[in-house]
């Protein structure tokens, strides 16, 4: 048997959140075969319900959320969890909020949030957030969070680059930050999709040689470090190209070439 742990945004979904037809097809024949796919993402679990609603053809086996914060069975049981702590969330908030062209997403027992921003910027933003908190009520709040994410309103990846730095540079001692195109993602400490990953295979009994593992952006390098099978796209930045063992140009490409792998 063997598992795939997949990636979403840039990877299995476009940014329509569609799914390409042949992907779709590789996905349905790998599993048809007795394989598991693992989805491994960065978003919270109303994130990926949300996209995932058009495909009820593709059903996952394991779920990787929140960057590694969160995993879960097939039924959505949680294995796994790990949360922000209450009082570094409010010091990242009180921070981030400073940036005029940054937004600030993050989840709440199982429901997505946003900060409240100026009226532009929401409707630049559209339907993506549409629980919208006032910054009072959210500063005010001791709450922990199992991934806070920052978006760049501009897609301006070199203004997210910039607050990752200052994120790890901060806090660097609490959680774990990475740059995902023009999103940061923030998580708790020792934190990642490949600590999630491993935990997850030494608890169900997945051997590393039988893992495979797709992504496109920084936060899925700790995937490719727990496993020779790696792939990620032709169109990735260099520095995450340079990780990964194998490159492709789909999901589809990548399954064909594992479904003839010994």
């Amino acid at each position: 048997m063997k598992y795939l742990a997949s990636d979403l945004d840039g990877t299995l979904l476009q940014k329509d959140d569609s799914i390409r037809e042949e992907d779709v097809q590789a996905i349905l024949r790998f599993k048809s075969e007795g394989n598991k796919l693992i989805i491994s993402t960065g978003r919270p679990l109303e994130g990926i319900k949300r996209a995932l609603n058009n495909y009820p053809q593709i059903k996952y086996d394991y779920l990787v959320a929140c960057n590694g914060s969160v995993v879960l069975d097939k039924d959505d049981n949680v294995i796994y969890d790990n949360y922000i702590d209450a009082e570094i969330a409010k010091l990242i908030f009180k921070d981030i909020i400073e940036y005029k062209n940054m937004f600030v997403h993050f989840e709440n027992e199982g429901i997505a949030y946003s900060i409240e921003t100026e009226i532009e910027v929401k409707n630049q933003i559209g339907e993506l957030f549409k629980n919208i908190l006032p910054k009072e009520i959210v500063l005010n709040e001791n709450r922990k969070y199992p991934i806070i994410s920052v978006m760049a309103i501009d897609e301006d990846i070199k203004a997210a680059e910039e607050i990752k730095n200052k994120l790890i540079k901060n806090y660097g001692d609490r959680i774990e930050a990475f740059r995902n195109q023009f999103f940061v993602d923030i998580a708790p400490k020792n934190c990642s999709k490949g600590i999630a990953l491993k935990n997850l295979s030494d608890k169900i009994g997945i051997k590393l040689e039988n893992l495979y593992v797709i992504g496109d952006s920084y936060n899925d390098i700790s995937m490719f470090e727990i496993t020779d099978k790696s792939f990620t796209f032709t169109y990735a930045e260099d520095g995450v190209k340079k990780q990964a063992n194998n490159i492709v140009n789909s999901v589809a490409e990548c399954i064909n070439k594992i479904l003839v792998f010994n």
